[in-house]
């Protein structure tokens, strides 16, 4: 069947079609349009993720505007910092083994080949009796020092690695204070050194009494060990606010201003201790046990010595490590 049309009607279906033409140029351009932000968008995005996987942080989208990309954008830039501090961290501790071991070598060639030259004189048969003896006699020192040093190194390995379970109880420091002035009791009297203790107040601490003593110990220790014969060393336990703090003040020669940013630094022996026995490591140790335990420990002078305080928090409780 064959339909016809009137010339009306071809004018209406033309006038249809082109009005339906024209209302499809906006969708057309509109698909267009979003079609194209969209890839600006996906291009944007990879770039953004370019930006974490190398750690930059570059604007891609304005922060200035509240939208969401710029939301996105200030989320990824935090994992971006978080990562580099992670990363920073991770090449410190890295630097820190390396300079431990670097630090241990150095430490032990002196006695390991004190003990191998010393041994081979040994082994010869024509020396005397008093070169045999003077010879056992160093090679005692070294072996001593070997064990000394090896100790050490694992207190410090345990104190860096947070292996130590520090057992942290409120108890009395004085009495804690006092434990460490018996231990050094021994060599200060070789010395003729008087060790007056100041403590009128009870006070009670929560810290590790081992630790803690043994932290006291060292500062002790080393004012006997550069304090002149027949000196004094005073030993004074105080509240000071918040805190409390530990002062042993000696007679020793004043350590100068540059060297007190250096003393508690591993293995470091200063210009007044070069004819001293030692290793570098007691003031390293006090200072890691202070801050372990919330504290701190600081080095002033006075007129005729120096004096080194450790600082411990007061009614406060520290999760143990």
């Amino acid at each position: 069947m064959v339909i016809f049309l009137s010339t009306e009607d071809v004018k209406i279906s033309a006038v249809t079609a082109i009005l339906l033409a024209a209302a499809s140029v906006p969708a057309y351009l509109q698909y267009r349009l979003d079609d194209r932000y969209l890839g600006d968008v996906v291009e944007d995005l990879t770039r953004l993720c370019d930006n974490l996987e190398n750690l930059e942080d570059k604007e891609i989208f304005s922060e200035n505007e509240d939208t969401l990309l710029s939301k996105l954008q200030n989320r990824i830039f935090k994992l971006i910092r978080i990562y580099k501090r992670k990363n920073e961290l991770s090449m410190q501790e890295q630097e820190n083994i390396k300079a431990l071991v670097s630090d241990i070598s150095h430490q032990l060639k002196t006695p390991l080949a004190n003990l191998k030259m010393y041994t081979e004189f040994l082994a010869d048969k024509e020396i005397t009796e008093s070169q045999r003896n003077k010879y056992i006699e160093i090679i005692k020192f070294s072996v001593e020092r070997l064990n000394f040093l090896s100790e050490s190194m694992i207190k410090i390995s345990r104190l860096e690695s947070g292996l130590i379970s520090l057992n942290m109880q409120t108890q009395s420091i004085n009495e804690t204070v006092l434990t460490a002035v018996k231990a050094v009791f021994v060599s200060a009297k070789k010395k003729d050194i008087e060790i007056t203790y100041n403590g009128k107040e009870e006070i009670n601490v929560f810290h590790d009494r081992r630790w803690t003593s043994e932290a006291v110990f060292n500062l002790l220790d080393n004012a006997v060990k550069y304090s002149p014969e027949k000196s004094v060393i005073s030993v004074n336990v105080r509240r000071l606010g918040m805190f409390m703090s530990i002062d042993i003040e000696d007679e020793a020669e004043v350590i100068s201003l540059e060297e007190r940013n250096k003393i508690f630094q591993r293995f470091y022996r200063g210009v007044n201790s070069r004819k001293k026995e030692g290793i570098g490591i007691g003031l390293y140790l006090s200072r890691e046990i202070a801050v372990k335990q919330g504290g701190y420990i600081n080095l002033t002078h006075k007129y005729s010595g120096n004096v080194f305080s450790m600082y411990l928090p007061l009614d406060m409780k520290i999760s143990k490590k």
